[in-house]
């Protein structure tokens, strides 16, 4: 099987909240896994793909936090639930945080 994807994902479990743009509706959720080109999370509401979040994620481990702007590439509903679980990548990051993302996961990679 041929692998797909641009970067490679790590799992990672850490806090993130959202707003949907560009209305004010706002939600959190805990993360599934981290790229350097996006993130997978559950939010508790279908919200179509394409759709733009300002999220705000936080890897506690490094004490870094950051805000970007992200658009939903696919979400897929979650049996027997009332969540939907997302992909999203980003659209605009600052390379700072695209450095320190990288960093952190070079060094979880190192760590397996």
């Amino acid at each position: 099987m041929i692998e797909r994807r641009k970067y490679v994902r790590i799992p990672e479990s850490s806090p993130i909240s959202y707003r949907i743009m560009p209305n004010v509706k706002i939600g959190s959720f805990v993360t599934k896994d981290i790229s350097q080109g996006g993130i997978r999370f559950s939010v508790h509401e279908f919200i179509p793909k394409g759709s733009f979040l300002k999220i705000r994620f936080t890897i506690e481990k490094l004490y870094f936090s950051f805000e970007a702007l992200v658009r939903i590439v696919w979400i897929v509903e979650q049996p027997r639930s009332e969540k939907f679980e997302i992909g999203v990548e980003f659209v605009n990051i600052p390379k700072q945080t695209t450095d320190h993302l990288i960093d952190y996961i070079r060094g979880v990679l190192h760590l397996r």
